[in-house]
């Protein structure tokens, strides 16, 4: 299963959490605890904006194919 970041509204609190797709949003620990219904204990996800792999060395379709001209 996939690992995904959650980060709670209220407290900023951050934690990698691994679960399905489909399972529901989890719930911050500490503001379910803490609150009387005026925190936000519904946790949101954390989109992260990773680049593109390098791949670097022979065998890959990036550096092996791609740009090669043709021959004749």
């Amino acid at each position: 299963m996939p690992i995904y970041t959650f980060k709670c509204p209220s407290c900023k609190q951050t934690s990698d959490i691994t679960q399905s797709m489909k399972a529901p949003v989890p719930v911050c620990s500490r503001c379910a605890e803490a609150s009387c219904g005026v925190h936000i204990v519904e946790m949101e996800r954390v989109w992260k904006k990773i680049g593109k792999p390098q791949f670097k060395g022979s065998g890959f379709y990036e550096t092996d194919y791609k740009y090669k001209e043709k021959e004749g």
